[in-house]
């Protein structure tokens, strides 16, 4: 079996993996090229077709590990764990969100990843009468509004999300003007917001939930996020759930909203 870099002719296998898989990342070849550029993104050889891949990124000082398929026929035979010592050869942070598939927390377990907590997929209705003031906005001044609150530059990042038609920055602002919390979201689901940590992100969230039209919004909460419990009492509900895995606690932080695949 031979591990290497994912190549422009591996394009069409990886989604014929990612499908099969049931992973709609996988299949889009911008978010390809956007680990590729941005990160790593393996692939897994064996008889001279793609067994597998695998992408990872460097995020709160840790790895990431975004993704990891391998094509169900060759589930159980090694290749995830090859794609696994090759994706983490050393012995530094690294975090992932796990799928139910009881086969994948072992696997990560084995390599140093511990379960922490649930990220709950959650859908409801939009919000309204929050504290704060909310709007949307360019999708690069909320990427410029972002890295000014955390000192972190997810240019790259916000460049791919503004890709999707129908998406824009999101801002929310305190009653002072300043801006409290920055993210992204589409038409019908808020993709990422981070919060200043001087406010209340359960209160960030209700007001950025107020720039949506669809009768049903989703998004992707940490289990210890504090806006959970607010929104199953305002009839949101869990639709499925991940597992976020680490090698060191509070790698990432629970008061967000999360991209899954990019944090």
């Amino acid at each position: 079996m031979e591990i290497r870099p994912a190549g422009d002719g591996d394009l069409a296998e990886i989604a014929r993996i990612a499908t099969a898989n049931g992973d709609r990342d996988g299949a889009n070849p911008q978010y390809v090229a956007h680990l590729r550029g941005n990160g790593g993104f393996l692939v897994a050889v064996t008889g001279g077709e793609v067994a597998g891949y695998c992408a990872t990124r460097r995020f709160a000082g840790a790895t990431m590990l975004c993704d990891l398929f391998v094509d169900p026929a060759r589930h159980g035979g090694g290749v995830g764990r090859r794609l696994l010592e090759s994706a983490f050869p050393g012995s530094g942070a690294r975090f992932t969100f796990a799928s139910q598939d009881p086969r994948a927390m072992p696997l990560y377990v084995r390599h140093g990843m511990r379960p922490r907590w649930p990220l709950l997929y959650l859908s409801g209705p939009p919000g309204r009468g929050a504290e704060t003031s909310a709007r949307r906005v360019d999708v690069v001044d909320a990427g410029a509004a972002e890295s000014l609150l955390t000192g972190v530059d997810r240019t790259a990042d916000y460049a791919y999300w503004a890709v999707t038609p129908g998406t824009t920055g999101v801002l929310v602002h305190d009653d002072d003007g300043a801006v409290a919390a920055a993210g992204v979201a589409g038409p019908d689901n808020l993709i990422h917001l981070t919060t200043a940590g001087s406010h209340d992100p359960a209160a960030a969230l209700r007001s950025a939930l107020t720039v949506f039209d669809a009768p049903t919004v989703r998004l992707c909460l940490p289990g210890p996020h504090p806006a959970v419990e607010d929104l199953l009492r305002a009839r949101w509900r869990i639709d499925t759930y991940d597992h976020h895995m680490s090698s060191v606690a509070d790698i990432i932080g629970s008061d967000r909203v999360l991209s899954p695949s990019l944090a």
